[in-house]
């Protein structure tokens, strides 16, 4: 099978990776007696995985086969999920959730390099039919996550997750990937431009931080604002939340896809903008907009991301998977580091200073893609 329908099954079991420390924020709290801030920290820890997983990948997938490398990576996070299951401890609880952030952001890199390849003519529209599917495995993965969790234990449910990257290792089997580009070594040591990717950089932190603390974080704020936990299907509000602001990401990125609309900076500067007024103003909302609210932040900044992987991977085509890197790296800079952030501001100065340290960081989304695009 063409590289298509792997990237759409392996980013629908990223995205339920990257709700796991909302999803399963309760089961794990009541395990461990997490507050607000410790609760950012595993997602900081998830992120500071995938940022490491992708500076690792980035250059092999630009010189080596990616079938073989795309399989072990599935197999990778597939073990450590296992692992963390038995996690004894609050530490060892973090040290599980990088080690499966290294092996999810390896894999992540190999298919944000390959299905720009496979389609260089509807790049952006494809990506971003690929990350639709992450964003319903995160609006799925959190409410799903946190019923597996309450009847049959987190370490049940991260085990019955683990099966379901065995089985991707071996979709991976049977999928056709591009070749790597890097094949003369004049082209692998052609220069990167480090000034465009330093301002799509910017962009890329800002964004990974908020995706990774809004995961992490909807459901504590919900508490500390002391909103009625209306039930639906089970689901806290806060929770609930969650699926809302992913469901915002997906609508955003299919409608992105489906019009085919091009890699273009001005979609991202909009969104970055309107991300920040939302965020700023969010303190201030009544409790029954908390769902609402999550899923506009949503369609606002669903497509910076697989536009942004774009926009890189155009800066240097022939070193797609280096320039990545880069870029996506520093997204899980931002990830490891304003989610804790943002947390700690919520736990010693209240929701409204959290929300608006979030507020900055969705403006740097524009600031940085509009740098970019002055290069």
């Amino acid at each position: 099978m063409s590289v298509m329908p792997l990237a759409v099954l392996a980013f629908f079991a990223f995205g339920v990776l990257l709700v796991l420390p909302g999803g399963l924020g309760d089961a794990l709290s009541a395990a461990f007696a997490l507050d607000m801030r410790q609760r950012g920290a595993l997602a900081s820890a998830l992120l500071f995985g995938i940022g490491a997983g992708v500076v690792a990948s980035g250059p092999l997938s630009d010189r080596f086969p990616r079938r073989p490398l795309f399989v072990a990576a599935s197999l990778a996070s597939a073990a450590a999920l296992a692992g963390t299951a038995f996690a004894p401890s609050f530490p060892a609880l973090g040290v599980a959730f990088a080690l499966l952030g290294l092996a999810a952001g390896f894999y992540e890199t190999l298919l944000n390099s390959a299905v720009p390849e496979a389609f260089p003519e509807r790049s952006a529209a494809k990506l971003n039919l690929a990350h639709s599917a992450a964003t319903v495995g995160a609006a799925l993965g959190a409410p799903l996550l946190g019923s597996a969790a309450a009847r049959l234990g987190w370490g049940n449910a991260l085990a019955a997750l683990a099966l379901v990257f065995v089985a991707l290792a071996a979709a991976g089997l049977a999928a056709r990937f591009p070749a790597p580009p890097g094949a003369r070594s004049a082209e692998r040591a052609s220069p990167l431009p480090w000034r465009t990717l330093a301002a799509l950089s910017v962009a890329g932190a800002a964004y990974v931080g908020l995706e990774s603390a809004l995961s992490a974080l909807l459901p504590a704020f919900a508490d500390a604002r002391a909103l009625a936990p209306a039930q639906l299907l089970g689901a806290p509000r806060g929770t609930l939340a969650i699926s809302a602001f992913w469901a915002g990401l997906f609508s955003a990125r299919i409608s992105f896809g489906a019009l085919a609309i091009p890699a273009r900076a001005r979609e991202l500067v909009l969104g970055g903008a309107l991300g920040a007024l939302l965020l700023a103003v969010g303190g201030a909302l009544p409790g029954h907009a908390y769902e609402l609210w999550s899923l506009a932040i949503g369609l606002a900044l669903g497509a910076v991301f697989p536009v942004l992987v774009v926009l890189a991977g155009d800066a240097a085509p022939e070193r797609r998977g280096t320039a990545l890197a880069v870029v996506v790296s520093a997204g899980s800079v931002g990830g490891v580091a304003l989610p804790y952030l943002a947390g700690a501001l919520g736990e010693t100065r209240g929701v409204s200073a959290a929300l608006l340290a979030l507020a900055v960081a969705s403006a740097a989304i524009a600031l940085g893609v509009r740098a970019a695009a002055r290069r």
